[in-house]
């Protein structure tokens, strides 16, 4: 068994990804979990919270022993295996990531994977709030093109991806 620790990205089940830090944090294991600033508003009132930049991913340096510790805080589903070419290329990732999670306090930076072409979503705000619709395509990372039907029609509309969300 090789006892060489590894920064290696976990997957955690549904938000739990701070309960993972924290498990870390109490058991002396490497982590990073990089955080976005995110602002809400509810009504009249407004909240601001960090939110994971990967959902469902904490990036920790273990071993397989650090792994089975891990294990216990019953918040992983399965970690993703790494060797150490990989983990070199991970590592230039990981630098690039906590360049954007500084800038995220100055900038909004919207982290949308799942929004793939003909993805069902629905628009959140603005003139169109409330309206579902597909992703036709990209315009550029943060703009989409969604179909909507209005009155029996379609109508292809340019979104920000901050302004939908998946169904």
């Amino acid at each position: 068994m090789d006892n060489k620790k590894l920064w290696t990205p976990i997957r955690t089940k549904p938000r739990q990804e701070k309960k993972l830090a924290r498990y870390c944090t109490a058991n002396n294991i490497p982590y990073y979990l990089p955080l976005v600033q995110k602002n809400h508003s509810y009504g009249n009132r407004k909240a601001a919270f960090s939110s994971p930049m990967f959902p469902g991913y904490v990036f920790c340096r273990i071993n397989e022993a650090l792994f089975s510790k891990l294990q216990l805080s019953n918040a992983i589903v399965y970690k993703i295996s790494i060797d150490e070419q990989s983990e070199r290329i991970l590592i230039q990732e990981l630098k690039a990531i906590r360049v954007f999670e500084r800038m995220s306090n100055s900038c909004t930076i919207e982290i949308c994977p799942e929004l793939i072409i003909g993805t069902p979503v629905e628009i959140t705000r603005g003139l169109f709030r409330g309206i579902t619709g597909i992703v036709q395509c990209r315009k550029n990372k943060l703009m989409l093109i969604v179909s909507i039907e209005l009155l029996g029609q379609n109508a292809a509309v340019e979104i920000n991806a901050s302004d939908l969300e998946k169904q």
